[in-house]
């Protein structure tokens, strides 16, 4: 079926640019660039000794203001199987998506760090941000398409988003006395990155994503 897997990729190929703006505007009027809010909530980060005792630390975090989704841009969009159904009235199959991130993820770090025991309960604020640079998407999926006297493509829908990058970096002001800390605290963050906001991320994206597609269907064109 390489004829029809040509074809749908030449109409493909043919509107990558429109889909690209469009992936865009749908990014950032469904306030994903900036994401406001990306996750917040509280953890025991280690110890440590006070002097008058060893207290527990407690993070009050929140992971806000993420910049960099808009900048996503599809390399390339393309058919990768296509088979006619029995009766000959249509064709389907798989689709492969590879695209990136041309800036980085940007997200800033807020909230406080307490230590306390008795009458002593040290508290400071924290200040930092995240970046998270080398972003690159790939994701697969399905679409169909009508066969008669033209070959229409009608749907195609991008599916489990597999965000990769290259480096990511901490930045968190000193924490005063508390200072000792930043090394679990910068961990803990990181894995929230690693984990969360990453799945946060590609499932954010998606809908998008394939907003920007459905917009530009059907693609129709000429099976001579």
């Amino acid at each position: 079926m390489g004829q029809f897997q040509d074809l749908l990729n030449a109409v493909i190929s043919a509107k990558l640019s429109n889909i690209n703006n469009d992936a865009t505007a749908a990014i950032r009027s469904r306030g994903l660039d900036p994401m406001q809010h990306v996750t917040s909530g509280s953890q025991v980060i280690g110890s440590i000794n006070l002097g008058i005792c060893t207290a527990e630390a407690i993070a009050s975090y929140v992971l806000e203001n993420l910049t960099g989704l808009s900048s996503f841009h599809i390399n390339s969009l393309v058919v990768t199987s296509a088979n006619a159904s029995p009766d000959g009235s249509s064709v389907s199959g798989a689709i492969q998506m590879d695209a990136v991130l041309t800036s980085d993820v940007g997200i800033q770090v807020g909230g406080n760090f307490k230590a306390g025991c008795l009458y002593y309960t040290p508290s400071v604020g924290l200040s930092g941000n995240v970046s998270v640079s080398g972003v690159s998407i790939s994701a697969t999926g399905d679409f169909n398409a009508t066969l008669g006297t033209q070959l229409c493509l009608t749907a195609m829908d991008v599916m489990n988003p597999n965000l990769n990058y290259g480096n990511i970096n901490i930045n968190i002001d000193g924490l005063g006395i508390l200072n000792e800390l930043l090394g679990p605290l910068e961990d803990f963050i990181l894995g929230l990155v690693k984990g969360q906001i990453i799945s946060l991320i590609e499932n954010a994206i998606t809908p998008p994503i394939n907003s920007a597609i459905s917009g530009v269907l059907p693609l129709c064109t000429s099976l001579s």
